[in-house]
């Protein structure tokens, strides 16, 4: 049985043919494997892919699995799942992939850097098309789907860290919360320490001021 957040990002899958990134244990491949689907899953490492393998053979299912960095062993596929790693790594496997990562539609769960990762895609050429959120105990998770497209830059900054997407999820609240206690706490820290710059508290007081107004909605 998948945990919430690996369950999102299978619901999540559309096609046929898809590629998972940095795969691990290969639990969302084996899954989609055993609905017919034709997957590819990766890892940088040989220990994750020696789990992988002994996952998928005691499945008894049809899995390709592959060594490399990154996008750069995969074929061209539908779609991509990147999973569980960083915002800042994924924006640079999609950078050094760029062609590959183009041509399909990308399922993408950063463990941080959410804003900043949607950031990059709405300025590269990528249209955000959903978005979703798993809560596994006090941890939420996000899940931003993308594709070649357009996707302009929001007004605001809060928008980039809360989407108007997830407005009426109903996990919404608690992420909201979250982004509150974070911003806070950055707010309080940068305000006791010598070096505080005027110019982010002030971009902190206003991110607090944004979540405000969003729980009197």
């Amino acid at each position: 049985m998948l945990t919430p957040r690996l369950d999102m990002v299978l619901k999540n899958v559309t096609t046929d043919f898809v590629a998972d990134i940095g795969t691990d244990h290969a639990y969302i491949p084996i899954e989609l494997a055993k609905k017919g689907v034709r997957v590819v899953a990766t890892d940088v490492n040989a220990g994750p892919l020696r789990s992988a393998e002994k996952n998928v053979r005691k499945n008894a299912l049809s899995v390709t699995l592959l060594k490399g960095d990154g996008l750069f062993p995969i074929p061209f596929v539908k779609e991509i799942i990147i999973a569980g790693m960083g915002g800042e790594l994924i924006k640079k496997i999609i950078k050094d992939g760029f062609d590959k990562a183009c041509s399909a539609r990308l399922l993408l769960q950063p463990m941080n850097s959410q804003a900043e990762l949607r950031k990059f895609l709405m300025e590269n050429g990528f249209s955000i098309e959903k978005e979703d959120l798993a809560q596994e105990g006090r941890k939420i998770y996000n899940l931003i789907v993308a594709k070649k497209g357009t996707s302009p830059l929001p007004s605001a900054e809060i928008d980039l860290h809360l989407p108007p997407a997830l407005y009426k999820h109903p996990i919404f609240p608690v992420l909201l919360e979250k982004k509150e206690r974070e911003f806070s706490k950055q707010f309080i820290g940068l305000s006791k320490s010598k070096n505080g710059g005027s110019c982010e508290l002030k971009r902190l007081e206003g991110l607090l001021s944004d979540i405000n107004r969003l729980k009197e909605l």
